[in-house]
């Protein structure tokens, strides 16, 4: 049932009850009608815009995953190379173990943020979900 009508169906509802004689001035509801009809047309075009926003955050959320995966294959490579040195000599395995060290610590800070990252977009996902789902005005 639209406002306006659930509007004329409760000011029907009052006057049964007040009776014939009474007066009920209702001026103020036609400017909330109103205002209820331009909130329809701009709930309209915002869900025309959501639907793109949540194309574009799958989007982000896709490349977002795949960075994760290609971002883990390169610590895999990197971390447990030996950049050509030979660890069987003391002071080439201390360059390597540090330079391990120094990607390992890398690696880590990248893919925390790339989760922060990827749980902020899925938090963004379920509000915009949440949103599309709104009950709007009729």
């Amino acid at each position: 049932m639209s406002v306006s009508a659930s509007w004329d169906k409760t000011l029907a509802d009052a006057k049964k009850i007040l009776g014939a004689s009474a007066k009920v001035n209702s001026n103020k509801m036609q400017g909330a009608l109103k205002d209820g009809l331009e909130i329809n047309k701009a709930w309209t075009s915002f869900d025309s815009m959501l639907e793109g926003v949540k194309k574009k955050l799958l989007e982000v959320q896709n490349v977002s995953a795949k960075s994760k995966n290609s971002l883990r294959q390169a610590a895999d490579e990197l971390c447990d190379d030996d950049y050509g040195l030979d660890t069987k000599k003391p002071d080439d395995k201390k360059k390597v173990d540090q330079a391990q060290a120094v990607f390992n610590k890398f690696f880590q800070t990248a893919m925390k943020n790339l989760d922060d990252h990827i749980k902020t977009l899925d938090q963004l996902d379920k509000e915009l979900i949440s949103l599309a789902k709104h009950k709007r005005l009729s």
